[in-house]
């Protein structure tokens, strides 16, 4: 699934992040409601993770905006408050669960996992076509033109955060931080050879490689 998480506490989310990239997951992080708002308008969201209290606009505001805005996703409120009336709040501008502070992360990933198989999105929306290729987020599946394409964990994360973006560029820089995390040290090489790999197996599929290199901008998914 991709996911956003929300919250300032940034120890927090470093752990977080490391568990859900490990799970397999894609996730982009944001500090304060105002980062939050700008990776909103950008990503193409199954669920999103927000914390009550943030800088610049709180976790309320973020869920009430994102349903306002068409999301049909899961949405996840963190909070220490622990008052019926405020749970009521969340619960009457879109949010689907609760987790109070503090809590283990293991419950956290088990709601997810659990929100994410009732989320109000259809399940279209984590199935992206684009062109002849298909990638079901939840099989972890990739076809092109119905013949299977088996590919490794990075390699699928790659090829989503691609397709997602295609026909746009993107920046070595971001996929460092979309499949390794912000804090973990990674070679050119460790990026360059998953490329090559998932390059390789997707021209077994197609006459035509759909994913090129932009000389000093990244690379771009075009079909």
């Amino acid at each position: 699934m991709y996911l956003l998480l929300v919250d300032d506490d940034e120890r927090l989310t470093r752990l977080l992040d490391h568990m859900l990239r490990q799970a397999g997951h894609t996730v982009d992080v944001a500090h304060d409601g105002r980062m939050a708002v700008a990776l909103m308008q950008q990503g193409d969201y199954d669920l999103l993770v927000l914390d009550w209290m943030l800088p610049y606009e709180d976790g309320v505001a973020l869920c009430e905006r994102a349903r306002a805005s068409g999301f049909e996703g899961g949405i996840l409120m963190l909070t220490a408050r622990d008052a019926l009336e405020d749970r009521l709040e969340g619960f009457a501008v879109g949010a689907d669960d609760y987790l109070l502070k503090p809590f283990e992360p293991e419950e956290l990933m088990a709601r997810l996992e659990a929100l994410g198989r009732r989320a109000r999105r259809p399940l279209d929306g984590r199935r992206l076509q684009v062109g002849d290729w298909v990638l079901d987020c939840d099989e972890r599946r990739v076809e092109h033109r119905g013949r299977a394409v088996e590919l490794t964990q990075r390699e699928f994360q790659l090829l989503e955060l691609l397709m997602r973006r295609a026909s746009h560029s993107v920046p070595r820089e971001l996929i460092y931080e979309r499949l390794w995390g912000r804090d973990q040290v990674v070679t050119d090489n460790a990026l360059d050879a998953t490329l090559r790999l998932l390059r390789r197996k997707l021209s077994r599929c197609a006459t035509r490689q759909p994913i090129e290199t932009l000389r000093g901008l990244g690379y771009r998914f075009t079909p």
